[in-house]
């Protein structure tokens, strides 16, 4: 957490908010363990975008065409949040001052949160199942045949190399909505004949993005949406008539208690 639909709802808030605004001075407080950002330009615009798990910032000169690309993870309970300069938030810990006499902050009170110089995302992670849908698809046929697709596929359903994005809460719940399909199937086998989960991947996120996000534990909507409805479309995550167990990640997984008497599951068990 966050997952793609509140990485997304995150870029659009700070494209929101940075409008039409100048910034003039970047600065890192120092108990954060992340590496200093040097003010890159005079004056800069910022804008975001996100793909999958993962938030690019562009500072652009406003002189130039020079850019400047901080790509950001928002650890567990990352956000974003502008205020009056010397009102920045608590556990504000990348501070963007504006000539306007306001300050974009990156708030995160865990410390999870990670930042980067860089000029393209990441290499290691796979396509965005709702930007990139083609090439997410795509990318997952051409390696069915890797060690990783034969271990379950509510496992690989987090490997970020392949469903980038794709979270503990949206893995509940893709995995729900096919009923027929047991979690500890080898993702290969799940995949081949469960090809719906393909379009799940895309589409339940989008549906998560519309409703506001996952306003789960420490993560709220930055644009202060009520919850109600996110809450009525989560059927899995976090509900008590559900089984939930560790998988081999260590993570929480939540699933229909059915399947706590099959083969595969004790089989991936006594692994």
């Amino acid at each position: 957490m966050p997952e793609l639909a509140e990485l997304r709802l995150t870029a659009d808030y700070i494209n929101q908010a940075a409008s039409g605004l100048k910034f003039t001075k970047i600065h890192k407080n120092p108990v954060h363990k992340g590496k200093e950002v040097p003010t890159p330009f005079k004056w800069f615009t910022i804008s975001a975008e996100s793909r999958g798990k993962e938030l690019m910032i562009t500072l652009k000169d406003t002189d130039t065409s020079n850019f400047k690309r901080l790509l950001m993870g928002m650890g567990m309970a990352g956000h974003f949040k502008l205020t009056n300069t010397t009102n920045e938030p608590k556990h504000a810990h990348l501070m963007f001052y504006a000539t306007d006499g306001v300050t974009l902050s990156f708030v995160d009170v865990r410390r999870f949160g990670k930042w980067k110089e860089v000029e393209e995302w990441s290499s290691n992670r796979g396509p965005d199942p709702t930007k990139e849908y083609k090439d997410f698809k795509e990318n997952i046929l051409a390696n069915m045949n890797k060690a990783a697709m034969k271990k379950p596929i509510c496992e690989v359903l987090m490997n970020q190399g392949y469903f980038n994005g794709i979270g503990n809460y949206l893995r509940a719940e893709i995995l729900h909505r096919i009923p027929k399909l047991n979690p500890f199937t080898p993702a290969n086998k799940a995949i081949h004949d469960h090809p719906i989960i393909f379009i799940l991947c895309k589409e339940l996120p989008l549906k998560a993005y519309a409703l506001g996000g996952g306003q789960l534990k420490d993560w709220e909507n930055p644009f202060k949406t009520e919850k109600e409805m996110f809450e009525k479309f989560i059927m899995c995550y976090g509900n008590t008539n559900m089984a939930r167990v560790k998988d081999k990640n260590g993570r929480v997984f939540w699933f229909n208690p059915k399947w706590t008497k099959s083969l595969l599951f004790s089989l991936y068990y006594d692994a």
